[in-house]
């Protein structure tokens, strides 16, 4: 089973904290260091954020990831016999996130 995070409810709750925290776009944006226009689709569910701009996101508004993205992870199942194989760069990406949610969230 995978999941996939469905951008418009990410979008939601992170409109609704920002709004809780009497944040502007720009404000939450500078503070993100993203900008005003990106935040507002990504508000809207029409971008996608990196997991590193979430993260920033969350630092910002001083909640935790698993309340950003309640609700918005969709799982979709995978059948078994399908191969899942990675470029050497998706590797390498993968391999950063893995990296960056351990030093942010593992001691």
């Amino acid at each position: 089973m995978s999941a996939i995070i469905n951008n418009k409810d990410l979008g939601n709750r992170i409109r609704k904290v920002r709004k809780e925290k009497y944040l502007t776009q720009f404000a939450l944006a500078e503070e993100v260091g993203v900008s005003p226009n990106f935040l507002g689709d990504v508000e809207r569910g029409v971008k996608s954020p990196s997991l590193e701009t979430i993260i920033c996101i969350a630092n910002v508004l001083n909640v935790s990831l698993d309340y950003l993205l309640f609700e918005s992870l969709k799982h979709v199942d995978i059948a078994e016999d399908d191969n899942l194989y990675l470029t050497d760069k998706q590797l390498r990406i993968l391999k950063g996130v893995v990296r960056t949610i351990k030093d942010t969230f593992i001691d």
